[in-house]
């Protein structure tokens, strides 16, 4: 008993020490880093709003625009938004098994620019890289202005030093992959501007089954193989179209039975049949409790 008092003191104070770092570590000091530089833009752009945005982050987005596909929580946006993200994400990447030198694959709609920033972030500060297939499809209060959505932010972190990893491809996202269902106007006037407007490959893929295989290929097109595939938002590509998806856990996954065999089951199932953990970064509030960070905003960054 006397050796077992010291040592559980031990293991709750570092337990408690890990509980502190989240929030004050290097991807969290790089996400504020860059959410600063996204702020001043979005000012000089005339597209800051301090009601949605209120702690400055420069990610959160309008609630309608051609680039609106479906609704959005914004405290979701916000929650997600803060730099302490990239920390958690950069917790479970090490949960993973991922350190340096290796390879991560992130699929990301627009729909959550927060958790794509985070994810980056946590990625460039363990020393390892990220395989990335960008969808412009977002829900409300995510990644809707068209003069700022988050391939333009990112060439912009690029241009400043912060960040080194570019997009790999480019999709339209929304329903189907192919933008079939929006709350405005149809989107694809604007959808294949921006598409066209970039020089990574274009994934335009004619069904859901097609740009989940397109996806593969690419993500395979690595150096190593990758060891963890991060899924940001809920794109459809990515959940599958399968009852499945319901009864998926939010952050990490590292298996989860039986997995489906449909062809548009989803990249999700698609990694873990592989033995590839993955975080499922959509549910904001399981997330936040899981590190005991507060959801509502202004409870601080």
């Amino acid at each position: 008993m006397k050796l077992f008092r010291p040592l559980l003191f031990l293991v709750l104070l570092a337990t408690a020490a890990d509980a502190f770092a989240i929030g004050h570590g290097p991807a969290a000091r790089l996400m504020a880093r860059c959410e600063a530089v996204l702020y001043e833009e979005r000012c000089r752009l005339g597209l800051y709003d301090a009601l949605t945005d209120p702690e400055k982050t420069g990610l959160i987005g309008v609630e309608f625009s051609p680039l609106t596909t479906s609704q959005g929580h914004l405290p979701d946006k916000q929650a997600s938004a803060r730099s302490v993200m990239a920390d958690v994400v950069a917790e479970y990447l090490r949960r993973a098994g991922v350190g340096e030198g290796n390879w991560v694959a992130v699929n990301a709609s627009a729909s959550f620019p927060g958790f794509i920033l985070a994810s980056l972030c946590a990625v460039e500060s363990m020393g390892a890289n990220a395989q990335v297939v960008f969808s412009y499809g977002a829900s409300m209060y995510g990644g809707t202005d068209p003069e700022f959505t988050f391939p333009v932010m990112l060439d912009l972190l690029n241009r400043e030093g912060l960040l080194s990893t570019r997009l790999a491809a480019a999709a339209p996202g929304g329903a189907g992959d192919r933008m079939a269902e929006t709350l405005l106007e149809d989107p694809r006037p604007t959808v294949d501007i921006l598409l066209a407007s970039r020089s990574e490959e274009r994934v335009d893929a004619p069904s859901v089954a097609e740009a989940i295989r397109r996806r593969l290929e690419i993500f395979d097109d690595t150096p190593r193989p990758v060891k963890c595939f991060i899924s940001c938002g809920g794109p459809v590509v990515a959940l599958g179209t399968t009852e499945a998806v319901l009864e998926l856990p939010h952050g990490l996954i590292t298996r989860f039975e039986p997995i489906p065999k449909d062809p548009e089951r989803g990249l999700l199932f698609d990694f873990l049949d592989r033995e590839i953990p993955v975080l499922h970064l959509l549910f904001v509030r399981g997330i936040c409790d899981d590190f005991g960070i507060p959801y509502e905003s202004g409870a601080g960054r």
